[in-house]
């Protein structure tokens, strides 16, 4: 060991036991902290050959063979990993949903402070910075290609090789990139003094890869050396993460980096009859790789039960920063004894120092369902349901196969009444409420809501007894997502079979609308709206259903539609102030209404809060063009093309302001882009042909004219335009 490492070791257990020392003369730099996060990535894949890069790295490491996921679901599980808190404490409960408040300090926020650097590379939407996890990181990359049809689903991802790509392109030249930094967030004066300028500033890296999350499609090489799909994904990310790991060896750093790599939690596949995640709380879906490699610390294998929230206390012990005191996790190089059995427990934890560990999701009322609860103390193991509880006994039975509650009732009586007592004590400060403001915004927009939204019902199923239909859910959003029609059938039966179930319910009514029965797809919408007036992405789908059927309408019918739509998606905006969707939904009215100045300011709205969305610039541009703003709009433009490169609303838009400008030549290109990227968008074609026209080129011109005279019956107005300019070019000729 170096004296180095050795002194950096002491340093950490000094902090650990929270003993005072005399300064050494010349005190070790803080360490580089490397946290790597792999989506959906089951415990029983490491040490078996699948992750290569990571076998390595965990033999060489510390390993904890029993750590366990506080909810198994990506953003919440993020947050719990960042905040050193479980969900009931933090407040983040769902994807999609919920918003870290600026309240709870993070990992990012308190190294920065400490004068860290800081960047994040995260794969997927779910984990965009609207959630909240990006104060304190000077860089968070979080530029996910979307969907132009589908711009906010929370599985929209990038391979890892693209995360790893920006995150090895910062870690090279770390210096934070400017062109489109994270909003800025006030934070408090440094608690610890910056390192000494005779060392470069430690730096703290969040990778994230998404990759095993179904669907699985890993890259063939990798799909053709494992067992499965899944099992290939894994392997393709640890074919990344090993990257990061050679660049650490080859740039020296690897002696002073402190590095944790955590699945953020599991995959059912098949136990207990999840085929994926969120539904249920067994340990197929809750336990997690987790490795802690350190500089000077010997390889061992931990047993005792440990909690992803653990983890922040234990990189800010790490880095000499004292943990706040609402974090009650434990430093993972330390292992302390565990509390008597009526020893109370944490209101976050559920053991402070012991081995209790708490998780829970609240994911199964979106098929109203009941939420679950779960604590282990290591060898027990509660499910709470509602008012029942099942027991396995993990040392015996580590599938969890047979539930023992009734041959075991006073374990069971003694774990459920502590995850109550966990329950009670964040009860009224993790309730969901609508703010007076937004209840008046719903009441004058014909939606009546309470202040407090509605809790799951008594008596709700127990997700484990319909997990079935949930994987028959799955299936059919699956082939609806894919575009196959075949999704109907299914998704009528469901809904049919559970009308309290939201997402069955809304769901059907998107594949009413996606397969050509809009007029059916709103009455759905409609009665659901009246059942569920609080929820924003169902009143946000209601609007966008009545603004196609608008599209498709004409006179008082196509009135009265876009009224509904409006009223829809302001209602949405009222609910939740943050959604991007919302105000680009308002801007889409707004423009269907020849009001350009309204839509820009609603396109403005939606790319600050989502500054990632090639579509949303997009719109904005063609807005700024319809108002005038020739520079505006290119800038718009070319911003979406910057984020997507293939985004063909924004190619024909720079392309029709170049024919605008008596530029037609250069048009051209930005047209065939617009083209290429999307072959049935026909008004781009159509504004080829009259850029080729325009440009001498009436060869090339008539055949574009004809391919659009071409197409369906429905662009009957670019049909008629290209009729015109085909007779127009006769006569010249």
């Amino acid at each position: 060991m170096s004296g180095r490492r050795g002194a950096w070791l002491m340093a950490v257990a000094i902090v650990a036991a929270g003993c005072r020392q005399q300064p050494a003369a010349k005190p070790p730099p803080p360490p580089n902290v490397l946290l790597i996060t792999i989506d959906t990535f089951r415990a029983d894949r490491l040490g078996v050959g699948v992750a290569p890069a990571l076998d390595r790295l965990a033999a060489a490491s510390l390993r904890f063979m029993a750590a366990r996921a506080a909810v198994p679901l990506t953003l919440p599980s993020h947050t719990t990993i960042l905040t050193g808190l479980l969900p009931p404490a933090h407040g983040v409960r769902e994807n999609g949903v919920d918003v870290l408040a600026d309240a709870h300090p993070t990992i990012a926020r308190l190294l920065k402070n400490a004068g860290y650097r800081t960047a994040a590379f995260v794969g997927a939407f779910v984990l965009d910075r609207r959630f909240g996890l990006s104060p304190g990181f000077d860089v968070y990359d979080d530029q996910i290609p979307r969907n132009p049809n589908a711009t906010d689903r929370l599985d929209a991802e990038r391979p890892a090789q693209a995360v790893v790509d920006r995150a090895l392109a910062w870690l090279e030249h770390p210096a934070p990139r400017t062109q489109h930094p994270a909003p800025s967030t006030p934070h408090p004066a440094p608690e610890h003094p910056a390192p000494s300028t005779q060392h470069p500033a430690p730096f703290f890296a969040w990778i994230h890869l998404y990759d095993p999350h179904a669907p699985y499609t890993p890259p063939p090489q990798f799909r053709a050396r494992t067992a499965s799909p899944y099992d290939g994904e894994i392997a393709y990310a640890d074919s990344q993460i090993a990257r990061v790991l050679d660049w650490l060896h080859t740039s020296g750093e690897d002696s002073r980096t402190f590095v944790i790599v955590a699945g953020d939690h599991g995959e059912g596949l098949g136990d207990h009859g999840e085929r994926t995640h969120g539904m249920l709380l067994y340990d197929s879906t809750l336990r997690v790789p987790l490795v802690v490699s350190a500089p000077g610390v010997a390889p061992k294998r931990w047993v005792r039960p440990v909690s992803l929230a653990d983890i922040a206390p234990t990189i800010l012990i790490a880095a000499g920063v004292a943990p706040p005191p609402t974090m009650h996790g434990r430093n993972l190089l330390t292992s302390p004894p565990s509390p008597p059995p009526s020893a109370p427990p944490s209101p976050s934890r559920g053991g402070d120092g012991g081995a209790d560990l708490y998780a829970e999701t609240e994911y199964p009322h979106v098929a109203g369902w009941a939420p679950l609860a779960a604590l282990t103390d290591g060898r027990w193991m509660a499910i709470r349901v509602g008012t029942s509880t099942e027991l396995y006994d993990l040392e015996n039975d580590p599938g969890e196969q047979h539930d023992v509650a009734a041959a075991q009732a006073t374990t069971t009586a003694a774990l459920a009444a502590r995850i109550d007592l966990i329950h009670r004590a964040v009860s009224t400060a993790s309730s969901r409420t609508i703010s007076a403001e937004a209840q008046e915004r719903l009441r004058a927009l014909g939606y009546v809501a309470s202040s407090t939204l509605p809790a799951d019902a008594a008596g709700a199923p127990n997700p484990a007894t319909r997990i079935a239909d949930w994987n028959a859910f799955e299936d059919a959003l699956s082939a609806l997502n894919a575009g196959k029609r075949d999704a109907l059938p299914q998704l009528r039966r469901l809904a049919a079979a559970h009308p309290d179930a939201p997402v069955f319910v809304t769901t059907y009514a998107r594949a009413l609308k996606e397969n050509g029965s809009v007029t059916d797809a709103l009455t759905v919408y409609r009665s659901a709206a009246q059942k569920w007036p609080t929820d924003a992405m169902l009143l946000h789908d209601l609007a966008v259903a009545a603004r196609e059927a608008s599209l498709r309408s004409t006179g008082d019918a196509a009135g009265a539609l876009r009224t509904e739509a409006s009223r829809a998606e302001a209602a949405a905006a009222a609910l939740s102030p943050s959604s991007a969707m919302a105000q680009n939904g308002l801007g889409l009215i707004a423009a269907d209404e020849n009001h350009p100045a309204d839509a820009v300011a609603a396109f403005q709205r939606a790319t600050r809060l989502d500054p990632n969305n090639a579509s949303y610039w997009a719109n904005l541009g063609n807005a700024q063009r319809a108002g005038g703003d020739a520079q505006g709009a290119d800038r718009a433009y070319r911003r979406a093309l910057e984020i997507d490169g293939r985004q063909p609303d924004a190619a024909n838009g720079l392309g029709v302001l170049l024919v605008e400008a008596h530029r037609p030549a250069e048009a051209v290109p930005w047209l065939e882009r617009a083209v290429g990227a999307a072959p049935n968008f026909v008004e781009a074609r159509l504004n080829l042909g009259i850029a080729l026209q325009e440009a001498g080129d009436a060869k090339r011109a008539t055949i574009v004219y004809r391919q659009v005279l071409a197409a369906p019956a429905r662009f009957k107005r670019e049909r008629e335009a290209a009729a015109k300019l085909l007779t127009s070019l006769s006569a010249v000729r």
